[in-house]
């Protein structure tokens, strides 16, 4: 019997696709929707699985693998089951609940999926007609729900080769646009003609990691054109690598939007066929926040599958997918742009994202890269900052507060589990000899807890099971549930470089966190799906330490990108009869206004003013509103949990005015990723030399970092404060035509081991 066009057994040169991977792109309708559906676990549906096949006679087949080719594709799965008795072939799905529940779209992709099976079976086999069964196992009764079907080979034909003329079809705009992407990144040509010296040091190390398949860790000053250095190398080399995709992670908005800028400019060229995306969050995405993201509330969620293939098409002709260019398409489709962007980033070839989406617990752009065999090349922007997000990324918390205001506003089913997490908390307090205000550490990790948050989370889930559209999918109860599962997920990775503690607030102890110390070994298993990386920052000095907290591998080459800065543009000056250690703060404030006042009278312009805490900045605000009053020096102060907008408003300010001083917090919105040249900003004073606070915490992190690193106090404190610190003060210098002052406003900056750690580019 004909089997169609090219149905041949592949080889492996030929490119392979899963079967799930084709009906997930062919065969998808349907609307989105994201509420919240207990799904079984990997293990318990390989346990469903083996339930349903030991109940098969003799002679059933298990995991039979098929493939097949259409077009030079090789399509390719493992069924569940074939039973040769019944010449049927099976598509085992577990689920929990009412199978009435599972929704319609669903059940459609499990049909084709078994469909596709089907052809596959009949074209090998030389079958006319097959039996096909979908098998719905419910893991909690173990119940099996059965739907049969009976297709003509010839029938099971047409339908696969629609899905697989789709894909092909869609694989075809792909090469070609692949091949002409080959071509025009072999002509590409630096867009400002050459090169400067700082920028060459660091582009031939990214390439040549491309070709290695190695990292680099770059300090590049700011004004070093860092962000380009590391694109424009790293496109470079797509056609003589293995490299065949761009991650540029960042852990600011502002890194992302300089990322988009200079691929703008790279790219300037007309019909450059360079695809790239912008990751939003989707909480920073979405179009319709009030509405719940679903058919039945949201139009955008509305038939959101069955309108994929035109939104997909018209994407893919769009160079340049940023957060306004998803917006303009989410209009024309009706589509939810947050969901297009997550579809389109199988499809583009750079991809500009928050660093969680590689970095995270469960975060998509890894879990594509191992599903379709990526080589991508990582460059990680602000990596300094990788360290702190890290140890966020890789940290649980429990909050008691929002245990109990869960177990108000649960349902009854709820309420027992809840109670019983709470006797065990209780039972753990009552079992510590000391909770404070700061940190008790807990030796291991809370056996009756653990089993509470466990009998809890099921309870849950069976509870939603049953009661799918309950509003408490809305409510704390759900966000606890959320907080539990991470709770469960960090417990279950737990070892040397965790510590797990409780704080209290006020007289309760209100807060258990598996706490995360050393990021090094998490990011490093990540790291290694990449085939290069380049992690890079104006603050990674020393380098050891950086290496050795983010985990790169021995190998990692180190590069400091000379500065184009020269002392004559940045004028230095240091405090050495002050001290704004804790204990001697409130003693520094007159001093601190004192300088900032003179300094304001001999060269006006704005500047910016760093404080290591609120209360400081706060403190000092009063004195100097009084000592500026007749100098008409306007006052704009940094506050606790500002908006975007806010905070966009606080730096358009400083491009307004030309007599300034903005009162800031070390560390926050406004010491990093802020670009304010020429007159915008004259000058900064920093307060404070930006050492971590001294607490129960951070002395714990010293002890684990020395023990096993030699240099706890270091890595604790001093390092990341320095770190801040430069940061802070990049914000004078922005380009070669740049001048201005920095004040070092406290007597530790004069000290040896200080100073060593500054750019050397500085003098006094």
């Amino acid at each position: 019997m004909s089997a169609g066009p090219n149905p041949v057994l592949a080889t492996e040169k030929q490119k392979s696709v899963a079967v799930k991977t084709l009906v997930e792109f062919a065969a998808k309708t349907g609307s989105l929707d994201r509420r919240f559906t207990p799904a079984p676990t990997g293990q318990e549906g390989i346990e469903g699985h083996k339930k349903v096949t030991s109940r098969r006679g003799e002679g059933y087949q298990t995991e039979m693998s098929l493939s097949i080719s259409y077009n030079g594709i090789t399509f390719r799965g493992r069924a569940d089951g074939y039973d040769p008795a019944a010449h049927c072939i099976d598509e085992i799905k577990t689920f929990y609940g009412d199978v009435d529940r599972i929704p319609e779209n669903h059940r459609a992709l499990h049909w084709a999926q078994a469909r596709c099976y089907g052809w596959m079976y009949c074209a090998l086999n030389g079958c006319d007609q097959v039996n096909l069964a979908l098998i719905y196992f419910e893991l909690a009764t173990e119940t099996e729900f059965l739907l049969e079907e009976n297709w003509k080979a010839s029938e099971l034909q047409k339908y696969f080769e629609l899905l697989a003329e789709k894909y092909c079809t869609w694989q075809t705009q792909l090469n070609q646009r692949r091949h002409q992407l080959q071509q025009w990144l072999e002509q590409l040509q630096f867009p400002y003609g050459e090169m400067h010296a700082s920028q060459r040091v660091m582009a031939e190390a990214v390439y040549k990691a491309a070709a290695t398949g190695r990292v680099v860790l770059a300090e590049a000053p700011t004004g070093t054109g860092k962000t380009l250095a590391a694109l424009f190398p790293a496109l470079k080399s797509i056609p003589r690598t293995p490299v065949d995709k761009i991650f540029y992670l960042t852990a600011k908005t502002t890194g992302k939007q300089l990322a988009l800028e200079n691929i703008q400019l790279i790219t300037s060229a007309a019909a450059a066929p360079l695809r790239t995306l912008e990751l939003t969050a989707q909480e920073k995405a979405c179009l319709e926040p009030d509405k719940k993201c679903r058919g039945d509330s949201c139009p955008y969620a509305l038939d959101f599958y069955s309108k994929l293939e035109a939104a997909r098409q018209a994407a893919f002709a769009t160079p340049m997918l940023n957060k306004q260019a998803l917006n303009k398409l989410a209009d024309q489709f009706e589509i939810c742009p947050f969901y297009l962007s997550l579809e389109m980033s199988r499809w583009v070839d750079i991809v500009v994202a928050d660093v969680n989406y590689y970095f995270d617990g469960t975060p998509l752009l890894l879990g594509l890269t191992n599903q379709f065999e990526w080589n991508p090349y990582l460059l990680v922007d602000e990596s300094h900052n990788l360290i702190e997000r890290g140890r966020s990324m890789y940290s649980a918390e429990l909050n008691r507060a929002e245990l109990l205001a869960a177990k108000k506003v649960a349902p009854a089913a709820l309420k027992k589990p809840l109670e019983k997490i709470n006797k065990a908390w209780l039972s753990l307090l009552k079992k510590l000899t000391q909770v404070t205000d700061d940190f008790v550490r807990i030796e291991i990790l809370p056996e009756k807890l653990g089993q509470a948050l466990v009998e809890f989370t099921n309870s849950y889930s069976e509870f939603l099971q049953q009661n799918p559209e309950h509003s408490i999918q809305e409510s704390i109860a759900q966000e606890f549930f959320f907080a539990a599962l991470n709770y469960q997920r960090i417990g279950d990775i737990l070892d040397e470089d965790f510590c797990i503690d409780m704080q209290a607030i006020g007289s309760k102890a209100e807060i258990i966190t598996l706490r995360n110390l050393i990021p090094a070994q998490q990011l490093a298993v990540r790291l290694s799906f990449a085939h290069s990386a380049c992690f890079f920052s104006a603050t990674l000095h020393p380098s050891h330490y950086y290496q050795t907290l983010l985990g790169l591998p021995e190998d990692t080459v180190h590069i400091k990108v000379p500065s184009p800065f020269g002392a004559h543009q940045l004028k230095v000056k240091i405090a050495h009869h002050l001290s704004t250690r804790y204990k001697d703060r409130q003693a520094a404030i007159a001093p601190v206004c004192e300088i900032i006042q003179q300094q304001l009278h001999e060269e006006p312009g704005n500047a910016l003013v760093f404080f290591s805490s609120y209360e400081f900045l706060q403190q000092a605000e009063q004195q100097l509103r009084k000592r500026l009053a007749q100098q008409d020096i306007q006052l704009i102060v940094q506050s606790r949990r500002m908006s975007e907008q806010e905070r966009e408003n606080f730096i358009e300010q400083f491009n307004q005015h030309n007599n300034l001083l903005g009162l800031a917090v070390l560390g926050g919105a406004f010491s990093e990723g802020v670009d304010l040249s020429g007159d915008a900003l004259k000058g900064a004073f920093i307060a404070t030399l930006g050492l971590p606070q001294v607490n129960p915490i951070n002395e714990y992190l010293r002890g684990v970092l020395q023990e096993q690193f030699g240099q706890g106090y270091d890595f604790t404190y001093t390092y990341p404060g320095i770190q801040k610190v430069i940061q802070a003060a990049g914000r004078v210098i922005r380009n070669q035509t740049d001048s201005g002052y920095l004040w070092l406003l406290d007597q530790r900056f004069g000290q040896s081991q200080i100073k060593a750690l500054l750019p050397d580019w500085w003098n006094e």
